[in-house]
């Protein structure tokens, strides 16, 4: 992502490459706006890395070609006046409106500062942990302004560590030819090695880790090396650059965003496609004429600008705050980014470039300068911006004890208690919408509560949502001792589709941690307390694009091939609580969300995806023989004038604590004593 236009160059200028930096960082930009066309666009990244290991190996050769040595200390000054002078303004603008509070929902964004500040971005996002908050944030499709200087980072360390590896080399091989050769071994190396990272250490490591992208900038390396020895391949080689873009841009538009070839690590096979677009550009054609045309060179020139300031401005320019959606915001989120990449490139990096002292001062400057900022973290950064969204616990007192002996059986006993009746827990009223109560007839009256011989067994299974529910269902059974005891086997981002993979999740590893509930923690929970009532409920989770197949693509709900694998998965779903002695299973249909969703996320507002869901889940009620009744919650909330509240649901997802305890009150709670009974 950077050029060396302005430095004291040691090889020739050649316009059509920064051409090539215009078309990659083209295809970022536009996969970050959202465009389902570009689901692959991050594939601009690893041309960026390719093209970055051929000029700076170039530059390192030919340097020492010359002089017989290579200067650490220029080289070193070189790239931090390249490189410090927008990341540190762009470092500090965020920590600046991090300690105003712009970014509160963000709980590890410290960190994620301090990781792009000492140029590990990489590794925190490798290792670091994810909070509820994040959880929680992922869902809503809200994202942390510095997601990508993850890739900043992988060249940073590339540029601390090659020149040494060079200068060893040479130490090592004394030839120019030996130095090559090896060149080229080590980049077979590390393309070979990125398959084996992606199947031993999973596909976030082959995205995120620095030696499963080395292969792509060392292809660039090796190709510098070869033309250093021999010079550009004859004119014939001028076909590899249309076929070179051409592969490019296939990727760009056919790989899928969460899966494929880009986690399994082929991004190093993908490199030879770079660097044939890099080859085929040393002779005269039309592509490189097109290329070198003077508005692509020059938003080639300010890509490395275009990449840094983006995503933060992407991210603060949201449809609700911008009033527009789809190629509007995306013309008024570029508009803006070309603005402050053209001005940090006209003020701040070009003077800083053009500034020739002694090349221990820019290194001295540039330490100062990331001590100033990482300082200004430290002080104005929240270690935890706001307080963190906190996962609904449930009272031990009102959870199901476990079976000791034969568990007594259910029965009515007595009246129904109203569902009103005997509530000690005081419900805001500014927290449910002024319509949701039984006025008139067209509403529902609450669901009355059987009196029981015995607490009813509740079990709760499904996602956040079902977390939410399960916490009011909780607060209810507090106050109703005898009537509900209640255990949470939620998790976060936990549905019933258990094969495929959603492309939004990123590093987030969601199926993970439900098919750790579902095949491990589940069928030893429901021989321990033998639940009288399963309540399963997920809400956006299994209505998300989904790829099955790599080649297939990602699919919606609407297509017939999502909606047999939901029945097949579905149906296995309601076996296996058959099969573990399960004899009631409530399956909720949750009203759909109503949440400011940004980018990827806004589709699933629409209502259509989740009554797809709805109608698998009766589908799968008819064929349960009794065992899964229906609870339609989301009619009953319409009927209760409660569905586009967002007092209910202040996120516009998760309902609040008063909300969940009102809906486990005048609905939830009675409609699941009397399945239990029935």
């Amino acid at each position: 992502m950077n050029d060396i236009v302005g430095e004291r160059r040691t090889i020739a200028y050649q316009p059509a490459l920064d051409g090539v930096r215009a078309v990659a960082v083209a295809l970022v930009l536009v996969f970050h706006g959202g465009f389902s066309w570009m689901s692959g666009g991050y594939v601009g990244v690893s041309v960026f890395f390719t093209l970055s290991g051929y000029l700076i190996t170039s530059l390192l050769l030919v340097e020492h070609a010359r002089a017989g040595t290579i200067a650490l200390g220029r080289f070193y000054a070189r790239r931090m006046k390249r490189l410090l002078p927008a990341s540190l303004a762009c470092l500090g603008a965020i920590s600046l409106a991090a300690a105003a509070g712009a970014f509160d929902e963000f709980t590890s964004l410290r960190r994620d500062v301090l990781g792009a500040l000492f140029q590990v971005a990489n590794w925190v996002k490798l290792w670091g942990g994810d909070s509820y908050a994040d959880l929680t944030n992922a869902t809503l499709g809200r994202v942390a302004p510095l997601e990508h200087y993850w890739s900043l980072a992988i060249e940073e360390q590339f540029y601390w560590l090659w020149p040494l590896a060079v200068i060893g080399l040479f130490r090592v091989f004394r030839s120019a030819d030996a130095v090559a050769r090896s060149i080229g071994v080590v980049a077979l190396v590390a393309i070979g090695a990125a398959p084996v990272i992606a199947s031993v250490w999973g596909p976030d490591a082959a995205y995120w880790a620095t030696p499963a992208r080395a292969g792509e900038i060392l292809v660039g390396a090796a190709l510098a090396a070869v033309f250093h020895l021999r010079g550009p391949w004859r004119a014939w080689s001028v076909w590899l650059a249309p076929v070179g873009l051409a592969v490019v841009v296939w990727a760009a538009v056919t790989w899928p965003a969460g899966s494929g070839p880009a986690y399994d690590g082929w991004f190093g096979v993908f490199a030879l496609a770079s660097a044939a677009l890099i080859a085929g550009l040393q002779h005269a054609s039309p592509l490189r004429s097109l290329l070198s045309l003077r508005p692509v060179v020059w938003t080639g020139t300010i890509s490395y600008g275009l990449y840094l300031y983006h995503w933060p401005i992407f991210t603060v320019l949201t449809e609700e705050r911008v009033g527009a959606s789809g190629a509007a915001l995306f013309a008024v989120r570029l508009a803006v980014t070309l603005a402050v990449a053209t001005l940090s490139s006209l003020v701040l990096e070009q003077p800083v470039r053009r500034w020739d002292p002694s090349w221990s001062r820019p290194l001295v400057g540039g330490a100062l300068a990331t001590a100033a900022v990482a300082a200004l973290v430290v002080i104005g950064v929240p270690a935890a911006a706001s307080a963190p969204v906190a996962v609904p616990l449930v009272d031990p007192a009102v959870t199901i004890a476990p079976v000791d002996g034969t568990l007594a059986p259910l029965a009515t006993v007595g009246e129904s208690v109203p569902a009103t009746a005997a509530s000690t827990t005081e419900v805001v009223d500014e927290s449910v919408p002024a319509t949701a109560t039984p006025t008139s007839s067209t509403q529902p009256a609450p669901v009355a509560v059987p009196s029981v011989s015995r607490p009813v067994r509740i079990m709760v299974v499904g996602d956040s949502t079902a977390q939410y529910t399960a916490a009011g269902l909780a607060a209810w059974a507090a106050d109703h001792p005898d009537s509900a005891q209640v255990t949470d086997a939620s998790v976060a981002g936990c549905g019933f589709l258990r094969t495929g993979t959603v492309p939004t999740d990123g590093a987030i590893d969601f199926q993970g941690q439900c098919d750790d509930l579902l095949d491990v923690r589940l069928p030893g929970l429901l021989a321990d307390l033998q639940p009288d009532v399963v309540l399963l409920m997920v809400t956006m989770r299994d209505v998300e694009d989904r790829v099955w197949d790599a080649p297939e693509g990602p699919i919606s709900p609407f297509d017939p091939r999502f909606r047999d694998r939901m029945l097949l998965d579905y149906t296995a779903m309601a076996g296996r609580l058959a099969a573990a002695g399960v004899r009631h299973v409530a399956w909720v249909l949750p009203p759909h969300p109503i949440a400011p969703f940004q980018g990827e996320q806004v589709k699933m507002l629409d209502p259509a995806r989740y009554q797809v869901q709805f109608d698998v889940i009766d589908e799968v009620a008819a064929g349960a023989d009794g065992l899964v009744d229906v609870l339609d919650l989301r009619a009953w909330l319409e009927a209760m004038g409660g569905t586009k509240d967002g007092q209910l649901r202040p996120d516009g997802l998760h309902w609040s604590p008063e909300a969940g305890y009102w809906v486990a009150e005048r609905y939830l709670a009675g409609s699941l004593v009397s399945i239990a009974l029935s």
